[in-house]
């Protein structure tokens, strides 16, 4: 809570939001005199011994990732109650979620141009890690954090491998249908093994999402949500917006098939065929594109 200072070193401040995961501060580091976010996550290392091994196995393989657009973790620790904690850098703006939910609000949608140039540093991030191994397992709109202009501009994702170490069970409670789940890659509702393919999916999800202004599928229940993204039709863009190239629908289809051998098998073929199918698209926000993104090769 407020005041409180945790190993010494991170005074905590006022409460910045909160989640299943846990609740994340806005804290004071007295050895640097620097600003810091802190997030304290619910789950006690005592309800899982493991637990304190896997999150430092993690942080430090997200260390190899700074200069990346992923959030910075400076370290992790055990409060008084056996609580487990994160600094990370602390973050001023919104998330994506909050962005897309007021566009969506007054029936806006991002344009090709702005949805190129917010996620192009998030698609070559997730590129990054997966080239060193490192999945993220729960890539979605609220996940990835738009910075402010006032304070540099850019984008970051957050909670970079928490789902591996809080386990997908965890992940799946966190969220309504809504949410989480809704990003989720068929294979881990069939209960498969995962790999970077399940991040692919997600990142075709949130593309949908931000395109169409409602995620690929719907459900009820969970179980309904899994039934559709399992089995059902894969949804079309093009019915939901005329000014992109008819190519979109094949993208779609692609980026979020439910068999991850038919998807595409890496976010960089993924990012340029989108690339691809905006510069065919119609209007001045596709004339923006083919000035500004180039195509390798």
């Amino acid at each position: 809570m407020e005041g409180e200072t945790l190993e010494g070193r991170y005074q905590l401040g006022e409460e910045l939001g909160r989640g299943r995961h846990g609740v994340v501060y806005r804290a004071n580091d007295l050895q640097t005199g620097t600003e810091v976010a802190v997030k304290r996550l619910r789950t006690q290392a005592q309800d899982d011994p493991q637990l304190p091994a896997r999150l430092f196995r993690e942080a430090q393989s997200l260390a190899s990732l700074w200069g990346t657009s992923v959030v910075r973790v400076h370290a992790f620790g055990t409060d008084p109650d056996g609580a487990l904690f994160l600094v990370t850098e602390l973050l001023e703006g919104e998330s994506f979620e909050a962005h897309l939910a007021d566009l969506e609000l007054f029936g806006d949608r991002l344009s090709s141009y702005n949805l190129l140039t917010l996620l192009d540093p998030i698609a070559r991030a997730l590129h990054t890690a997966h080239a060193q191994g490192i999945i993220h397992r729960d890539v979605k709109p609220a996940n990835l954090f738009l910075i402010s202009p006032e304070q540099g501009g850019g984008v970051r994702i957050l909670d970079f491998g928490l789902a591996q170490v809080l386990g997908f069970e965890a992940l799946m409670a966190e969220n309504t249908p809504g949410g989480s789940p809704s990003y989720v890659a068929p294979e881990a509702f069939r209960g498969e093994p995962l790999d970077h393919r399940a991040d692919v999916y997600a990142f075709g999800a949130v593309v949908f999402r931000a395109l169409a202004g409602r995620t690929p599928f719907q459900g009820d229940t969970l179980a309904d949500l899994a039934l559709a993204v399992t089995t059902a039709p894969r949804p079309e863009l093009s019915p939901l917006r005329p000014d992109l190239a008819p190519e979109i629908d094949a993208w779609a289809a692609r980026a979020l098939a439910a068999d991850p051998n038919q998807r595409y098998a890496y976010i960089p073929t993924l990012w340029n065929d989108l690339i691809r199918v905006m510069m065919n698209g119609k209007g001045p926000s596709a004339d923006r594109v083919r000035q500004t993104f180039r195509l390798p090769g």
